[in-house]
This record gives structure tokens, sequence and C-alpha cells, in this order.
């Protein structure tokens, strides 16, 4: 019964990252998988050169700052060249993301196949292998310090691990920036699944703490950032049994050790820098990110972002929407789409049990050691986010996981805790906690999947490409049939193509339901004005300008339509 509970969640969590990660908006301008950014990193590596399988733009070298981003625009624009986030050196392209995925996903994908994989199914297939792993990892620890625990907890942990993680977050967006994220996610649950092997027989300890500092050297390839995590390679030197063989401390160091010299050795050859990543040669970011990067100025502010910040709730569904900052600090870039993991998490408290467990049960050193290492991986990750210049919804997933992991220890640890007359009242509290975070991660990510195409529909009828916003407009309709921006847009498509009295109706709507958006009623005056309607016209734009008074656009379109009643009814 527990398998068949525990593959029926993961059949569930599954569909749900296949669907979040195809609906989601990813490799825009490259309809063609081998377009995308990571199967251009992997087919220059592929054809012996660290560069991307694409060209620069002449127009670059003839820039005198090739790094100005009001002259390299045109490089950037996904319509055009579509090099955004992208670094140029030397009149190369390069990727500053880790080259690990390109190794280790895309070229062994091709190699087999003979096709080029997808971003957002590598993300799939890496969060879902993270989750097996996980899954595999907590499936050990029940048996050694939680027997007999009931059967149906299988299927609990892994709606736990792959749901309360925030991994459908990372999903509705998967695409260059969070394929390296993914892999680092997979990386660090190899690396706890061998430390715990490691813990549990310290009489063989090498193999474990091998493949341990392997998954790191892996997680670093991939993201910079997950250096400080692998210092709980160190953990198991706690234990005099480990400390005193020399193979354990070979193990534990050479693999990590390799992967680092290899990345600095990378970093060397493309920018002659082995601290390098190509992060001072973005065509876009550097000029805004590079003079402070790190400070302790944005503490707060991202503490505030990552652990408290409430989402939006309405009656449109998705129902949970992104909410406003507010004052940012100077320097600091903006967020996106990031929620307050306490308060939309909130299975997340119950890693809190695990105290209480350790002081009343004493489980034993090995789950100490693999709880602490969980922990550090999450705090240290979090300590050094709070820091960055910006907020953003992918670099959740760099720490929830591990918190996901220490709450579903918690919850066995409850079950064991509580004696069976209390036991029905703690269920209840902590299966509300896991509905709660299981709904709140699967809507927001679905909110993330609106915004994403709604946004980039915009991009294109900005660019004049009137049949690709039809489309983003229209899936996000068919995420959200009442969303006032996809609704808006097809609208604005409708006026375009001279379809303005199907357009009317639209706009109609969008001001009874939403009566304190301007937009309703500017585009539903606009519709008016081009039926000649000039005063019902001109009743619904001083309707706008109530609603938005400093709306140049609104007061522009006002005066025409002023001047040409005037003209009317001066003949």
């Amino acid at each position: 019964m527990e398998f068949r509970l525990g593959s029926a969640a993961f059949i569930i969590v599954f569909a749900t990252y296949l669907f979040l990660g195809g609906m989601g908006l990813t490799d825009r301008g490259n309809p063609d998988p081998k377009d995308a950014p990571y199967n251009l990193l992997a087919r220059g590596l592929a054809s012996g050169h660290l560069y991307i399988a694409k060209d620069a733009p002449e127009f670059l070298r003839k820039l005198p700052n090739p790094y100005d981003p009001a002259a390299n625009a045109p490089a950037r624009d996904s319509f055009g060249y579509g090099l955004s986030d992208l670094s140029y050196y030397h009149g190369r392209m390069y990727m500053y993301f880790g080259a690990a995925p390109a190794v280790l996903v895309f070229i062994p994908w091709h190699i087999l196949t003979g096709h080029w994989l997808p971003q957002w199914m590598a993300v799939v297939f890496l969060c879902a292998g993270g989750l097996l792993v996980n899954l595999s990892t907590i499936g050990a620890i029940r048996t050694r310090v939680f027997p007999g625990s009931a059967p149906w907890m299988a299927a609990v942990i892994a709606l736990i691990l792959g749901i309360g993680s925030y991994a459908p977050l990372l999903l509705s967006s998967a695409d260059m920036w969070e394929v390296p994220v993914a892999l680092g996610y997979l990386s660090v649950a190899i690396a706890l699944r061998c430390l715990w092997q490691a813990y549990e027989h310290p009489e063989a300890p090498a193999i474990g703490l091998g493949l341990a500092s392997a998954a790191f050297g892996v997680a670093f390839a991939s993201r910079p950032n997950e250096l400080p995590s692998a210092l709980i390679l160190l953990f198991p030197f706690a234990i005099r049994e480990i400390r005193v063989n020399a193979r354990a401390w070979c193990a534990a160091l050479i693999p990590v050790s390799m992967c680092g010299a290899g990345v600095a050795l990378y970093n060397s050859l493309r920018f002659g820098s082995a601290l390098e990543f190509g992060t001072s040669y973005m065509l876009i970011g550097a000029p805004y990110i590079k003079p402070h990067p790190f400070s302790p100025r944005y503490i707060w502010m991202n503490l505030r972002m990552y652990l408290v910040q409430p989402v939006d709730w309405s009656s449109v569904f998705p129902f949970a929407h992104e909410s406003a900052v507010g004052p940012m600090p100077l320097g600091y870039i903006g967020t996106e789409h990031v929620s307050g993991v306490l308060v939309d998490d909130p299975i997340l408290w119950l890693a809190l049990t695990l105290p209480f467990f350790f002081a009343l049960r004493s489980p034993g050193r090995n789950f100490a050691f693999i709880c602490l290492s969980a922990a550090w991986v999450a705090l240290s990750t979090v300590g050094l986010l709070v820091f960055l210049v910006g907020a953003n919804a992918r670099y959740e997933f760099e720490f929830v996981p591990e918190l996901a992991f220490l709450a579903a220890l918690g919850i066995l640890a409850l079950e064991r805790l509580c004696a069976s007359r209390y036991r029905g009242a703690a269920r209840w509290v902590w299966m509300m906690a896991l509905g709660y975070s299981c709904a709140f991660s699967v809507l927001y990510g679905i909110e993330r999947c609106v915004s994403g195409h709604n946004t980039y529909g915009i991009a294109c009828i900005a660019h004049g490409d009137l049949a690709g916003a039809g489309r983003e407009f229209e899936t996000a309709k068919a995420l959200s049939p009442r969303n006032p921006i996809s609704r808006a847009g097809i609208g604005v498509l409708l006026i375009g193509n001279g379809r303005a009295a199907e357009a009317r109706p639209i706009f109609e709507a969008l001001v009874r339901e939403y009566p304190d958006d301007p937009t309703g009623y500017l585009n539903l005056a606009n519709v008016l004005a081009g039926q000649g309607r000039l005063v019902e016209a001109i009743d619904r734009y001083r309707a706008a300008l109530r609603l938005d008074p400093g709306n140049a656009v609104i007061k522009a379109n006002l005066e025409t339509a002023l001047a040409a009643l005037a003209r009317r009814q001066s003949r």
C-alpha cells in the first residue's frame, strides 16, 4: 500500500510539473529547441569552443561601448538577435550561467536521442529527479528513525517535497535561468543522500563522501552560489571514526576541488580570469548590477521579500497575484514573483518540531547530522541571497526544498511525539497547512505562467508581431479566463485588425468587472471614439483620468476627442 500511495502522489506531482512547465513562458523567440541558450552552449562545446553557437551581431563590434544597454538594445531584443542576459567578449557570445547543465544534460540527450532537449523539459526532469532522490533519503531515514510510521505518510512526504518545495514556481517559467537552479537542486539532493549513507556506515565512508563531493562540484559548476553549502562535506568529520580515515578526507576534498579547478580553467579560457564568470561582460545588467551586486543595504528588503511578503488575493483565478513591493533601497533592481515562505508555505513551520524531537526522544547522531546538513544548506543560501541586488522566485527554490525536507521529517517527528488522544488534532493542523501550501504553490505558479504570457504578448505588440501577441494572450486567457490584461490585449488586437465592434463588448465587460482600473475605460473610449460616439468616449476618458490623473496618454486622447467634438458642433 505504501508504494502505491507514494507512487500515486509522485505521479500527481510529476503531472503538475509537466503542466506548468509546458504552459509556462520558455525559450521565448526560439521556437526550435536547438536555438535555446543552453543548446547553443551545448552545440558550441560539442564543436570544440567555449562560446555559444550563435554569432554576435556585427554592429556590436563597432560600438564605442558595446555594454551600453541603450546602444546594444537591438542585440538583446528577443525578436531580433535574442542575446539578452548573455555576455559579449572579444567578438563572441558566452553564457555566464554554469556549463554543467550543457555538459551533463543537453549534450548527452542529443547524443542519445539525436534531438535537442527543450529547456523546460530539462527543468521538469531535473526537478523530478531531485524529488525522487529526496524521497529515497527520507525513506532511508524513516526506516532507521521512524519505523512503523503510517504507510500513507509516503504520499504526504511526496507532496511536501514535490509541491511544498516551491517547485511549481520554478517550473512555471522554466527558461535558461531556471536550468542551472534545477541541476543545483538535484545535485544537493544527491549530496544529502550520499551523506546519509556515509553517516550510516562510518567504517566505510569514502564512497558516500566522494559522491557527495562530486555532487557539490556539479552544483558549483551550475550555480557558483552553491559553494557555501558544500561545507556540509566537513560535518561527517565530527565523527572520530571518519575523522581518522585518510581515504575519507581525500574522497570529501578531491572531487569538489577538481570541479572547482575545472570551473576556474573554464573561466580563464573564456575571460582570462579564473574568477570571472562573465557578469562583467553582460549585455544587460552589468551597468546596473556590477557597481553593487551585493550590499548590506539589501538585507532587510530581501528578508522581507523571501520570508514575509504577502501576495494579493482576489476572486480572479488563480486567485493569488503578485503584490506591490513598495519602496526599494538605493541600487536595488527589483523583484519577480517572490512570496514570503513563512506566510504562504505554512507547512515549512513543521520543521520546528525537530528540536523538541531531539530533546525528548534522542533519535541519534546520524539523524542530527542530516538535519543539520539540510538546515545549513538552507540557511547558508538565504545568508547569501539577502545581500543580492534583487529577489526572484527561482532563488527561493535554492533554499525552500531543504526547508521542505526538514518539514517532512518534522511531521514524522510530530506523529511520533503526539499521544494518541492529541494525534488527531495535530494531524488536522498539519494537513490544513499542507493543503494550503500545495494549493498556493500551484495557483501562484499558474499566475506566473499567466503573467509571463501577458508580458510577452505586450512585447509582441510593441514589435509588430500581432499573431504572436494573439497566441500569448489566448494562452494566458485559457489559464485565467477572467484575467483583465489578456482580455484587454485581445481587444486591442481586434481593434488593430479593424474589428472594433467585436472589441467593444470586451472593454464594456472589463469596465463593469474592474471599475477601479483605468485601462478598461481608456480602451472602451478609444473604441467609441473610433465609432464616432464622441460624447460617450469623452465620458469614458474622463472616468479613466479620474482613476489615473497623471496618465499622459489618457489626457492626449481626451483632448483629441474634445477637439473633434468641438469641430463637429461648429459645423
